[in-house]
């Protein structure tokens, strides 16, 4: 996804980060973000569960109006957890309707 080669010491001892940074969500935050609805599979194998943490963390460090949602039985398709699902969906519209209001 980066475009560079990752290899597994680089996981082990964390450097790999570095690498990831141009493309790591968590490292777009800043003091002028942009509002935020995130959610995560806590089973994803496409998207590191630990990313999301490490998002969640910029996106509260920096004061950003967001609604983050963790999906505990679901993978990359948040598809095993229908209850939040339907958090998700209502938390994308109240999002919209409030920073992209159709008039």
């Amino acid at each position: 996804m980066a475009g560079v080669e990752i290899t597994a010491a680089e996981v082990a001892d964390g450097s790999y980060l570095e690498k990831m940074k141009p493309i790591a969500a968590a490292e777009w935050v800043s003091h002028n973000p942009v509002p935020t609805v995130a959610a995560y599979g806590t089973h994803d194998r496409v998207q590191p569960f630990l990313a999301s943490l490490r998002l969640k963390a910029a996106l509260e460090e920096n004061h950003v109006d967001h609604v983050y949602l963790e999906f505990p039985h679901s993978g990359h398709a948040l598809q095993n957890d229908g209850a939040l699902s339907r958090q998700w969906m209502e938390a994308i519209e109240e999002y919209l309707d409030k920073y992209m209001p159709v008039k």
